[in-house]
């Protein structure tokens, strides 16, 4: 994805380039030719015909140079010409302007220092040095010093060349001492100074591996099994070309994103109808619920003004308000039935037309209208007291019972303060029961489930339903525990749905919630994956921490590079075989309660046809479960031919269930996270992979095996740039990973064949092909707010339907 940004960069820049670029292009191209006339061609002593030299234009064509053609211009000739050529070309009005809105000021006649000028191109000192050294401005270098005009001049190069020369770039990166060959001691050396200034790979070890397979492509073994030393530029432009995936990485060369255009604005009203085409039932059920209190209010002024004739304006607004407490409190209490709502969510129908998953949200607003309803109903009755005093003072009225209100003693006024003083702090239902005559009548039937919710609920503590124990604790890393519990007989739950937990010899009666993160096709545990946090999290993760430091067991260890250049303590992360904690019946901290299961929006991934999964960190946890969930149909699907043994799938699961592709998304700051679930995740692509190979047909094309997979996993670790934000500063991180992938067929970082990209997801493209693949789209996201209102803003533009899940 990071390639199709790079490539819709370099279509963009043509459109400004294009008009300015071709007249000066063919001047430079034959101006090349007049002077590459003038050198001697290489004979063949085999005979005296000499060919027709290739064009310039075809030297500088991306097909490969046939070594055989020994009577041609050599190739480092013409592209080198063709880089001074391009290096010496008066810079266009065009690009002028360009440029100066590129930089936000006109620099062609200021001047920078060195490390200003690796600032402008985000670039590190060791690329700051070579760069210059590739443009012939090593003075500058000395000096400290470097003119805003050669700067403008680098820039547009970087921008505008084509391929060869980009390569050339590269090649002469390696190359420091200007010698026209590389050697293998060049690169490692570039390579060791470049990663130790980046630090993305913190071990030693691990660094000098990578380098060392880098190496490997660029050098291969002969048939000797001697590795080739040096390489000229057409032998290194040669090797680039027969890898694509690294060849790709050339467009890097070429100067950082900071197009500061908006993107095109969509009008008010196209907006506003996307909005309201996405979110029909939660705008019915907010007008609804709009009605239902003019309704209430209506009805209040009808009764006390026209039918009991009481014209005091602050009685009849106090009345309102109390009516308004009535049914704002019974809705509050209403959207918090946990069990109510798992219900609804695991009826098809009803979450079509009940906005569910937003309960939270409205139970907050119902709440904040409940207070503000109090508030009106409380003031409005201490107005009405100063006004009408009848003979009585303010505070006797507010304080005693002479006024005589109140249908369980006159007790309205002092119940009235009281609930006034204690309206968010403490439980007040007792309080309203007392207050007000009409209160019971609301609030009997949510209180009534809420009783026989609680009353259900006891179950935690029948074993066959919520008393059980802890198998195992793994310890992931520094910062996130797992926590492996033995499954109740007779509990059962649906993917993406969470718990509540106590470990009662550890933190005495506290109870918090967490997802299950592995399938319910699993019947002997389920698995809680936990970050340290604060309060009773931190609490168990230095309790279990201060277990494992005291066990003497043997630990099986598989280190993973951490990117977090922060961190100055956790150089190595567990990445396959965790710390673990084994118990036995006989430890008192193997006692566990769990309560539940609770839905959430996640529990509904396979109604829907094509699946977003955007897990930020941790919140990745809820769609843990469905990936499992997907490893075991896909096992189930297996059948054997009894004939030859091999394995073939069935394909009837997948053919009458309803979700077709799932788009797994994982954004992570550190890439050792992945370690969490690199098990769960490196499973999956074995089976995929082996659907794949069984299902498709041999002669199957690339796109057609990409409509066949049932699940694409995007990794984006955010401590390292985009490419498109540092471009160049990004280049040799980008070979190294490329080289890597093509010999290892892994991934640089987390050894899994899915890729990892740099920088933040580029959601607009990612939609945009979600769009044009698939019929429906509903997108999954756990994460935090800032992350959410992006994603539900893409959402919004193509017609995705948006869930976000909360943190557990």
């Amino acid at each position: 994805m990071a390639r199709t940004t790079t490539d819709m960069r370099q279509v963009k820049s043509e459109n400004l380039v294009n008009r300015d670029h071709v007249a000066s292009s063919r001047y430079s191209l034959t101006q090349a030719l007049s002077r590459l006339r003038s050198v001697k061609p290489r004979q063949n002593p085999s005979t005296d015909f000499v060919p027709r030299p290739l064009t310039l234009l075809q030297k500088l064509s991306l097909a490969p140079i046939k070594s055989s053609d020994h009577r041609a211009i050599p190739f480092d000739i013409i592209v080198r010409q063709q880089f001074k050529d391009l290096l010496s070309e008066p810079i266009s009005k065009q690009h002028q302007r360009y440029f100066s809105k590129y930089f936000t000021d006109d620099i062609s006649t200021k001047t920078f220092t060195i490390k200003e000028f690796g600032r402008l191109f985000q670039l590190t000192s060791l690329l700051t040095k070579r760069i210059l050294i590739v443009f012939n401005l090593n003075e500058s270098y000395e000096k400290n010093s470097i003119s805003g005009e050669d700067i403008i001049r680098i820039a547009r190069l970087l921008w505008i060349s084509p391929m060869p020369i980009k390569a050339f770039i590269l090649f002469k990166l390696f190359d420091s001492n200007d010698k026209d060959i590389i050697s293998i001691n060049d690169i490692r050396s570039f390579y060791e100074q470049y990663l130790s200034e980046v630090k993305y790979f913190k071990d030693e070890k691990r660094l000098h591996e990578i380098v060392e397979i880098f190496l490997q492509g660029f050098f291969p073994l002969n048939n000797e099994n001697q590795q080739q030393e040096e390489l000229n530029f057409e032998q290194f432009h040669h090797i680039l070309q027969e890898n694509p995936s690294v060849f790709q990485s050339l467009y890097l060369i070429s100067i950082p994103d900071q197009d500061n255009e908006d993107d095109e604005q969509t009008i008010w009203f196209k907006r506003w109808w996307m909005y309201i085409k996405n979110n029909t039932n939660r705008i019915a059920f907010l007008i609804l619920y709009i009605l239902i209190s003019i309704a209430l209010i209506i009805y209040v002024i009808i009764y006390h003004v026209i039918i009991l004739e009481k014209h005091s304006v602050p009685q009849v607004i106090a009345r309102i308000g109390g009516m308004l407490v009535n049914f704002n409190y019974a809705l509050a209490v209403s959207l918090m039935l946990k069990q109510t709502m798992t219900i609804i969510r695991r009826l098809y129908y009803l979450r079509i037309f009940i906005p569910v998953d937003d309960h939270i949200d409205a139970h907050r607003f119902v709440g904040t209208m409940l207070f503000i309803s109090a508030m009106i109903h409380s003031l409005a009755y201490a107005l009405n007291f100063a006004i009408n005093l009848n003979g009585h003072s303010w505070f006797s009225l507010i304080f005693t019972t002479v006024a005589g209100i109140g249908w369980v003693g006159h007790s309205a006024t002092i119940t009235g303060v009281i609930l006034f003083m204690l309206l968010i702090i403490m439980p007040i239902f007792i309080l309203l029961v007392l207050h007000a005559p009409n209160f019971w009548k609301w609030a009997i039937g949510p209180m009534v489930l809420f009783c026989f919710e609680k009353i259900y609920l006891f179950k935690r503590y029948l074993p066959k339903y919520g008393r059980t124990k802890l198998i195992s604790i793994r310890i992931e890393d520094e910062h996130v525990l797992s926590l492996m519990i033995e499954k109740p007989s007779n509990f059962n739950f649906h993917v993406g749905e969470y718990i509540n937990i106590c470990l009662p010899n550890i933190v005495r009666n506290e109870w918090h919630p967490f997802t299950i993160c592995s399938s319910p096709e699993r019947k002997d545990i389920l698995r809680l994956t936990i970050m340290k946090k604060q309060n009773w999290t931190r609490k168990i993760y230095e309790h279990f921490s201060k277990e494992q430091n005291s066990d003497d067991n043997d630990m099986a260890e598989i280190t993973v590079d951490n990117l977090n250049n922060k961190s100055e303590t956790n150089s190595r992360n567990l990445l396959v075989y965790p710390r673990e904690i084994t118990f036995t019946d006989k430890q008192k901290d193997a006692i566990a309660c769990i309560e539940g299961p609770f839905s959430t929006c996640t529990s509904y991934i396979f109604d829907c046809e094509h699946v977003v999964l955007v897990g930020a960190g941790i919140g990745i946890t809820p769609y843990i479960s469905a990936l499992e969930s997907l490893i075991y149909q896909l096992r189930e699907q297996r059948c054997k031919c009894s004939r030859c043994g091999t394995m073939n799938y069935t394909q009837s699961v997948f053919k009458n269930q309803k979700l077709k592709k799932i788009d797994f998304i994982w954004v992570n700051r550190d890439i050792g996270n992945v370690s969490w679930f690199r098990n769960i995740l490196d499973e999956f692509e074995d089976e995929q992979d082996s659907y794949l190979a069984s299902t498709t047909p041999k002669e199957t094309t690339n796109s057609q095996e990409q409509r066949s997979r049932y699940l694409d996993i995007h990794l984006y670790c955010t401590s390292i740039r985009s490419n498109e934000q540092t471009m160049l500063g990004n280049l040799p991180y980008h070979l190294v990973a490329n080289m890597y992938e093509v010999i290892r067929h892994e991934d640089v970082h987390t050894q899994l064949r899915t890729p990892t990209h740099v920088g933040r997801p580029p959601w607009k493209l990612l939609f945009a092909k979600f769009k044009a693949e698939h019929r429906s789209t509903n997108v999954f996201f756990t994460g935090n707010r800032i992350m959410a209102d992006e994603i539900k803003k893409h959402c919004n533009e193509h017609s995705f339907r948006f869930q976000n899940e909360p943190y557990f």
